[in-house]
């Protein structure tokens, strides 16, 4: 007899903001509000200084939040909702050259994927140009960076952060079995 597989069908919508305009997050935030739903986690504006990666193009004193949304979403859909949020930062962009980045992904019990167009060894092919970057995992009831975790997503309030989303979206699934 095979035993069948459970997988987390659905999860907790975050996204990350990062822009040096300050109005631009937030503008940016109610775009996803009126798209997604309403937020109920939120992070404190964090200084993005990891990497020079996005100076050239985005600019000095960049500035990142994170939200998570009230309403769970379908794993699968995580491709869709790169194309959108792709599609919000090309709406922004100045003299070709992008004034906000926006990074969705999902957290279930055990994983925090995010949404990227860049393929990369440890990224898995979802479809429409999108590929699914595992960011942390989950043991021993904690979040997890991996290697290859993005540095910003390293800093312990960020993991702060995001485990009280996962004690959200726990409870969420939870109420409705």
């Amino acid at each position: 007899m095979v035993k069948e597989i459970k997988f987390p069908r659905r999860g907790k919508l975050v996204v990350g903001i990062m822009s040096s305009n300050i109005n631009l997050i937030d503008d940016t935030e109610q775009k996803l509000v009126k798209k997604f739903g309403k937020t109920d986690f939120e992070s404190s504006l964090i200084p993005f200084n990891h990497t020079d990666y996005y100076t050239e193009e985005m600019g000095e004193g960049l500035q990142k939040k994170f939200v998570s949304f009230s309403e769970l979403i379908a794993v699968e859909d995580l491709p869709y909702i790169k194309i959108f949020t792709n599609d919000l930062e090309k709406r922004t962009m100045k003299d070709g050259k992008r004034q906000v980045n926006i990074d969705p992904g999902y957290l279930t019990h055990s994983q925090l994927v995010l949404g990227t167009t860049k393929a990369y060894a440890h990224r898995v092919y979802l479809k429409e140009g999108i590929y699914a970057d595992l960011t942390y995992i989950c043991k021993r009831k904690k979040l997890q960076p991996l290697d290859w975790t993005y540095p910003d997503f390293r800093d312990p309030n960020v993991i702060l952060f995001f485990q009280k989303v996962r004690e959200r979206y726990l409870k969420q699934i939870r109420v409705s079995r």
